[in-house]
């Protein structure tokens, strides 16, 4: 995660399978594979600016590894249901379900609820 925050999408060959998919009901028809999944990662920089996370919650069954997160930072991107406006500052609180295969990502399942900063997540 922290390779991904500093802009390094060649991490993405690493860390998921060429069968990856990212589920979520704000994109349902997002890419598959390894550019879906480098699309995933330049699309979260580009939408956030002055973007901090802090990794809540971390535990894992079997082949799943859940994560609650908290993304604080700026909206940059463009005009979404459920996403602040464009310059607005935001918290955005997330739980992401990552299933792997051989120790590679193959599903992602990500929820996030967006919050004006000052409402407390955690």
């Amino acid at each position: 995660m922290k390779e991904l925050g500093k802009g390094n999408p060649d991490i993405i060959d690493e860390v998921c399978s060429p069968e990856f998919a990212f589920h979520s009901p704000n994109f349902p028809n997002w890419p598959r594979g390894l550019e879906g999944a480098r699309t995933l990662s330049v699309a979260g920089r580009s939408m956030f600016s002055d973007a901090q996370t802090k990794l809540d919650d971390i535990f894992a069954v079997d082949d799943r590894v859940v994560i609650r997160m908290t993304l604080r930072g700026t909206y940059i991107g463009e005009d979404l249901p459920g996403f602040p406006k464009k310059g607005e500052r935001f918290a955005m609180g997330g739980v992401a379900i990552y299933r792997f295969v051989d120790g590679k990502i193959v599903d992602d399942w990500g929820i996030q609820v967006t919050c004006p900063t000052d409402t407390p997540w955690g």
